[in-house]
């Protein structure tokens, strides 16, 4: 017989179980999304494996926000299947962006639990449009070739480089200052596609058990949040409000912040959790990954050909206008030079518009540096006025891990790399924006 719990008892025991081990983390965290699919509202997943909690939300854009708690946005979305370089042991196609947990609050006494006596074990999935269905399977073969071809896209000497050069400096930069000035309001589905891709490319490539990186996920922005709601004061910052660019910065800083440290100490054997039942699977990571060193180029690498393939083909039915490779004439003289430059630059700048149009930034500006036509080499200066995670990349740039967020600089790199030139970038921010000083040598 199922077992059916009160929303009210399901919460008081999930605050109190941080100290339990991760496998009664799970079986709360498991409770709670069960009581809370019933009700058609979206549960935090801490701890849900991701093929639970694949089925229990149904993969849909939905708002959960209970009136005795903060309200927190969270989407799912069909998984990137067969992007795994992992030895079989897992589903790859079982990954999702981990939840955000609302503010820890004393639950009211008067809970609606009637419709907890609908069914809580429907799989049934709902039926994506043939848009989207299409969409997928685009997103899904661009992204499987490039990981193939990950070790070599990421040597040192590859002709586009996703990571940015260091800007000259011998010293870590200071700790950014708050961002003092309002941002636009992003796009619920570019926030969720940038942190899903995010947290999809991690899983796909091993670093680490899951369900490790979604406690390190939930202890880090829990020590974090405090202080940096307080350099905010008194303005509120919504948790769970994606849409918001002050939590979207906060909560993208976090997830990097936690990968970018776990890469030195991973494993490429580790033992992971699933299940409600805490079920243990030995996952071994692809042995072309085993190199360490790698592997922050290569997270790069896969993100911003996923962040790029999502953005040209769609994402969860949304069109983003992202430009297809540029088809350029490969010649030598100066006139076929100075026309393939011009592709790639338009390239580039529509790219920076489709996101920014969505929120990532409040203007954005593309200019010509200089162009070398000798050496087949132009630099650009792509400029970002108010960009989504403008204190983030500074934040993680202070700390000195790597990668950072630098969602714009891997995408645009993707671009180059599918149209077919080499590239590298700095990147160097301010206050008020963020520079891109993006190189681009043709072949």
């Amino acid at each position: 017989p199922r077992v059916r719990h009160t929303a009210p008892r399901v919460y008081r025991d999930m605050t109190s179980a941080w100290s339990a081990p991760a496998v009664m983390v799970s079986r709360v965290a498991s409770r709670v999304s069960r009581v809370c699919v019933a009700k058609s509202r979206v549960p935090p997943t801490f701890g849900v494996p991701p093929s639970r909690r694949l089925r229990n939300t149904c993969r849909h854009v939905i708002s959960w926000h209970p009136s005795h708690y903060p309200r927190a946005s969270h989407t799912q979305t069909n998984a990137v299947e067969g992007t795994s370089s992992s030895s079989g042991d897992r589903s790859s196609g079982d990954t999702s962006v981990p939840a955000v947990f609302p503010e820890t609050t004393s639950p009211s006494p008067s809970v609606d639990t009637a419709s907890e006596a609908e069914d809580l074990d429907d799989d049934n999935e709902p039926v994506l449009s043939e848009a989207a269905q299409k969409a997928n399977r685009e997103v899904d073969a661009y992204v499987k070739t490039s990981s193939e071809q990950s070790t070599e896209l990421c040597k040192p000497t590859a002709p586009n480089q996703y990571l940015p050069r260091r800007s000259g400096q011998f010293t870590l930069p200071n700790p950014p200052e708050p961002v003092r000035f309002p941002r636009t309001k992003l796009n619920l589905k570019l926030a969720v596609l940038l942190l899903r891709s995010g947290y999809e490319t991690i899983d796909a490539m091993d670093i680490l058990p899951m369900d490790q990186f979604q406690i390190k996920f939930w202890k880090s922005r829990q020590a974090e949040w405090e202080p940096y709601k307080f350099q905010y004061a008194p303005l509120t910052i919504e948790q769970g409000a994606l849409e918001d660019p002050l939590y979207f910065d906060f909560i993208s800083y976090v997830q990097f912040n936690v990968v970018s440290r776990e890469i030195p100490k991973s494993a490429s054997v580790f033992e992971e959790r699933s299940g409600a039942e805490g079920t243990v699977k030995v996952i071994r990571r692809d042995p072309a990954l085993s190199d360490k060193a790698i592997l922050p180029a290569i997270l790069a690498q896969r993100l911003g050909d996923t962040i790029y393939a999502r953005l040209r083909y769609g994402f969860e039915d949304t069109e983003f206008h992202a430009p297809a490779p540029a088809v350029l004439s490969n010649k030598s003289d100066a006139t076929a030079v100075e026309e393939d430059f011009e592709l790639v630059k338009n390239g580039l700048t529509n790219l920076t518009k489709a996101m920014v149009r969505k929120g990532y930034g409040l203007r954005s500006d593309v200019s010509v540096v200089e162009t070398d036509f000798s050496k087949k080499k132009q630099k650009l200066k792509i400029a970002v006025a108010g960009a989504a995670n403008l204190w983030g990349a500074q934040a993680l740039a202070a700390k000195g891990v790597s990668p950072t967020n630098e969602y714009l600089g891997f995408v645009l790199t993707a671009y180059c790399r599918a149209t077919g030139v080499g590239s590298y970038y700095v990147t160097r921010a301010s206050d008020v924006s963020t520079e891109i000083e993006f190189t681009v040598l043709l072949p």
